[in-house]
């Protein structure tokens, strides 16, 4: 929404101007009641009983000028007045805020509620509550931003500008886009680059305040006067020319400052060995600079505000920007005639050559004096770096479909290519697809050549660089839960938060907003919010189909999905939920206040055909799983439940007090009779488990109590690798009076099927396939050896020749009572036509070895009889993803074409399933064998 042009100043309230068009008029900023009078009678005139919603709409950016501008004038209102941003925010298109202000402005045009309400209104103040929010976490991010960078992403993101740099590879230009969801440390990677390379930072964020800082001045030149692609051309070109004369000039002032930056002469007639010495120097000497002009640029920054030194800077680019495009003639120079653009012609600004290829040259020359640094083959060490921060502003303007200041300033950057100077452009709010679009529809021709691809975005991020250590043996399941422990991993954001504000309530909203991009609860519109709470939870993957590319990238841009890697022109983008138990803890909470089961959510969800559903049936099973823990949660009363709250919130009343009193299926040889006698309770007493996301892993290695371990350090339960033999979901289980290690876990393991053809029968031999994946001891290698049995924790190693071994012993050796792995093993049967809770009974007689003790569970059919959480509301929701589990796309069932009528439903169905003969029984698959 932007702001309306300024009217005439109003004189006094009893001579009103008429309403101008497009705008609204500027009140009186000394009297603040005269101004709320004001404000009253031009909102009154924009708008009208008559008024449609799509114009009210329209003008809600014209409401929140006329009201921001009447309350500035009250000096106990302006600090909580929202900028356009936040307001913007808070009335999404859409959104539940926007329909409740619209219904207001229609009451008010109608004389149903005063003009006055709305200067009340929360979409133009914020709440004490939130103003109390926004105060500490500006100071959290504040201080967090000067603290300790940990972790080694600045060093990666240098080697990657250092092998893009290389002459051997001939892109369009020299840069690339830095893209990835908010909070990932993106910005200050790039700062602490600035400590090794001279980084030129420019942060075009919209409003008045973040960190960094906006440069305001210099992002309201380069979106200002933007009428014609020439025009935009020249002051572009003008542009970079400022940026790097002001550059050249800051870091001559530094080094007159400072003595110690001067090298020694070199002289040219020196051995090899010699020049080689000299490197270092050069080196080291950049490195100072670069050290150097970062405190210049950063010093006196606010959350608010840029220091002086870097105020300072942006004037002095933009005053030499505009004098050069004053003394710019068209001449035409031989060695800038590919772009055909301006030279110097006219008058003075010498002082770096007639444009950006002379300043560019001075600027590197000035830093690799005799071009030391310099490498015809291979990585290119960058002299300079040119940092866009937030740079959605450029792609935004103007709207056009063939450029935007982006392309244009792409194509100004091109002329320097030759030069180790690289640009960096990073965004997380914007559409960061534009940054590179599809190549063959790239408004530059020269980039939709082979030799002249860009570059591919950089998507590598800080992750768990804040976290604690988690080394075996030394941390608890009650240490792991704290919202302290949970809000370190992952991504920077919420840890470097913690430590500056320690707030749980705090941390929690502010990531319920991350989010949802914006709201800190999840309402029934909100679809995008709620595949973000799903996903980040259930690990959801998507599809590699266009309309499903397109959700993964509203998912990163605004709502936390992590992008993995991204080619040139998104020809190839793959994304993925972060591990972040912080983050599923707030979508936990989000889902949870909306007293819906989250399968309505994920059933009904619109972008549901772009989800791999799996086809076992694992996305249900996992989300079965996953409402059962929650209900655990409320029966404990706590983050961790003991596997009896488990079992209690999974299984109907009758079945789960059945369990408690149940003996093991099988246990150890030796000790048969004591554990015979056991019961599930006492077995199970003192474990425990911990998880709000799922983590899917793609090797069997990691189904290990090596690794198992890990997984609860992080609150994770585990979905197997495609096509994993005999289980599919590991639930860890932790002994929860021991440190967590290898020898305190154990775990239920979990096959799922959705063929009816099991039906409400156990199989046993689907528990005997299960063995390979729970030997969960490291000790338990000894015993596999000794009974033949598979060694989990060895299959990743490289086949060994076999050797004979001596016969086993008669009786093996039982392992320490420490050693003991209660298991339990659980079939979801979940195309069962009968509902059926299955105990798989113990044998008589022991066939063979078990290093362990195991609970078989057969669970049978989608039904409240065999799942406790599953309610009659919720099982058409549940058939919904039973069905669609079990083919690879919906284009049968028109599920992309929702509004088509019904006979042209059915005439399009039958037509659809006749091009796919044979694959299903019905009629129109068999169409000639009828």
């Amino acid at each position: 929404m932007g702001h309306p042009n300024s009217p005439p100043k109003i004189m006094s309230s009893s001579q009103r101007p008429q309403q101008v068009p497009g705008g609204s008029p500027e009140l009186h900023p000394s009297n603040s009641a005269t101004a709320l009078e004001d404000a009253s009678y031009y909102l009154g005139r924009s708008f009208q009983p008559d008024d449609n919603v799509d114009r009210v709409r329209r003008n809600l950016g014209r409401a929140w000028f006329t009201v921001h501008r009447a309350l500035a004038t009250d000096p106990n209102l302006k600090g909580r007045l929202r900028n356009e941003t936040e307001f913007d925010a808070y009335v999404k298109p859409g959104s539940n805020e926007e329909l409740e202000l619209v219904k207001l402005l229609f009451s008010m045009a109608n004389n149903q509620v005063p003009w006055s309400d709305l200067f009340k209104h929360e979409a133009f103040l914020k709440s004490e509550a939130e103003l109390i929010y926004t105060s500490n976490s500006a100071l959290a991010t504040t201080q967090a931003w000067s603290g300790e960078f940990k972790g080694d992403l600045a060093n990666v993101l240098f080697e990657t500008i250092a092998d893009d740099l290389s002459k051997d590879k001939t892109p369009y230009a020299r840069l690339t886009t830095i893209i990835n969801s908010s909070g990932t440390g993106k910005s200050r990677m790039v700062d602490e680059l600035g400590k090794e390379i001279i980084t030129v930072p420019m942060c075009l964020r919209p409003g008045i305040k973040g960190m960094p800082p906006p440069d305001m001045k210099l992002r309201d030149w380069l979106v200002s006067q933007i009428r014609n692609r020439d025009t935009v051309q020249k002051r572009l070109r003008g542009f970079l020319f400022s940026l790097l004369v002001v550059t050249l000039r800051t870091l001559k002032t530094i080094v007159s400052e400072k003595q110690d930056m001067e090298l020694p002469s070199l002289n040219w007639e020196s051995s090899k060995e010699k020049l080689q010495d000299y490197m270092p120097l050069v080196v080291d000497r950049q490195r100072r600079l670069a050290s150097a002009f970062r405190e210049h640029m950063t010093t006196g920054q606010l959350y608010h505000a840029s220091g002086t030194h870097r105020n300072t800077f942006y004037d002095e680019v933009i005053k030499l920007a505009d004098e050069f495009v004053q003394g710019s003639t068209w001449v035409k120079d031989e060695a800038e005639r590919q772009y055909g653009w301006y030279v110097m012609g006219g008058k003075g600004l010498q002082e770096a050559g007639k444009g950006p290829l002379d300043a560019g040259e001075s600027l590197c020359r000035f830093i690799d004096e005799h071009k030391i640094l310099e490498s015809n083959h291979g990585p290119r060490r960058p002299l300079v770096v040119l940092a866009f921060d937030e740079a959605h502003a450029l792609t935004d303007n103007p709207r056009q479909t063939d450029w935007n200041l982006f392309s244009e300033l792409r194509r100004t950057l091109r002329q320097i290519q030759d030069f180790p100077i690289f640009s960096i452009f990073l965004s997380t709010a914007g559409r960061f697809n534009k940054f590179s679009p599809e190549i063959r529809s790239d408004p530059s021709a020269r980039v939709r050549e082979p030799d002249n691809r860009p570059l591919n975005p950089i998507s590598e991020i800080s992750f768990d660089d804040l976290a604690y250590p988690a080394l075996k043996d030394t941390v608890t399941i009650h240490r792991v839960v704290e919202t302290d422990w949970i809000s370190h991993l992952g991504r920077p954001l919420f840890g470097s938060y913690w430590d500056k504000f320690p707030d749980e309530l705090a941390i929690l909203d502010s990531a319920r907003q991350k989010l949802l991009n914006g709201p800190n609860e999840l309402r029934d519109d909100n679809s995008a919010g709620a595949l973000a709470c799903l996903s980040v939870r259930l690990a959801l993957e998507f599809n590699t189909d266009v309309s499903a590319h397109a959700v993964s990238c509203v998912q990163v841009e605004r709502h936390m999905r992590l992008c993995l890697s991204a080619t040139a022109g998104f020809e190839e983008l793959i994304t993925i939920p972060g591990s972040e138990p912080l983050l599923a803890e707030a979508a936990y909470e989000l889902m949870r206040d909306t007293h819906r089961n989250a399968v309505h959510h994920l059933a009904n969800h619109s972008d549901l055909n772009c989800i791999d559903r799996g086809r076992r049936g694992e996305l249900i099973a996992t989300l079965l799983i996953m409402q059962t823990y929650d209900a655990a949660r409320e029966i404990s009363g706590r983050r961790w439940v003991s596997v009896a709250n488990f079992m209690e919130a999974l299984l109907p009343t009758w079945n789960y007090e059945m369990l408690l009193q149940s003996s093991p299926t099988s246990w150890l040889v030796k000790d048969g009779p004591k554990n015979r006698d056991n019961t599930f309770q006492a077995i199970f007493k003192d474990y425990g488990m911990w998880f709000n996301h799922v983590i899917k892993i793609e090797t069997q290695e990691m189904i290990s109590s090596n690794h198992l371990w890990k997984f609860v350090t992080r609150g994770a339960m585990i979905l197997c690798a495609t096509n994993q033999e005999g289980i599919d979901i590991v639930l860890p289980i932790c002994h929860t009076t021991r440190n967590l290690c290898p020898d305190s876990m154990t775990a239920m393991v979990i096959q799922v099927k959705n063929a009816p053809t099991y039906k409400a029968t156990l199989k046993s031999s689907l528990f005997d396939t299960m063995d390979r994946a729970v030997l969960f001891s490291t000790s338990d290698s000894d015993f596999a050896e000794a009974s033949g049995e598979p060694n989990i924790t060895e299959l990743a190693e490289p086949k060994k020749k076999k050797r004979k071994m001596a016969p086993g012993p008669s009786v093996i050796p039982k392992p320490e009572a420490a050693d003991l792995k209660p298991v339990i093993r659980v079939v979801f049967d979940l195309a069962s036509p009968e509902p059926a809770v299955v105990f798989r009974q113990w044998p008589e007689v022991q066939h063979h070895f078990s290093g362990f003790t195991t609970f078989d569970i057969w669970l049978a059919g989608l039904s409240c009889k065999t799942f406790k959480q599953i309610q009659e509301a919720d099982l058409e929701s549940y058939q919904i993803l039973l069905e669609r589990s079990l083919m690879p796309h919906d284009a049968l069932s028109l599920k992309d074409e929702p509004n088509v009528g019904e006979k042209a439903r059915q005439g399009k169905e039958a037509s659809r399933q006749s091009m796919v003969p044979l694959i299903l029984p019905g009629l129109s698959h068999h169409g000639i064998h009828l």
